[in-house]
């Protein structure tokens, strides 16, 4: 026990250990985020559709907000 606090208590190692949980950190972070923004994305497309779907369009056949 007493050697493994030893080989700890070295500056490179601490280093090594705290970049190696920040990079870790950092990739889940990412892998969440992109799979989220996919979510999100999918579900804006659908609420779109639906209202273009459901919205009334003048003689001219055009929508409210493009006149």
């Amino acid at each position: 026990m007493i050697i493994l606090t030893s080989v700890f208590a070295y500056k490179k190692v601490q280093m090594f250990l705290r970049m190696l949980i920040y990079i870790v950190l950092g990739i889940v972070v990412l892998v969440v985020r992109h799979r989220n923004k996919k979510k999100t994305r999918k579900r804006m497309d659908e609420r779109t559709e639906y209202m273009m779907k459901h919205t009334k369009k003048d003689k001219d056949g055009k929508y409210p907000w493009e006149v």
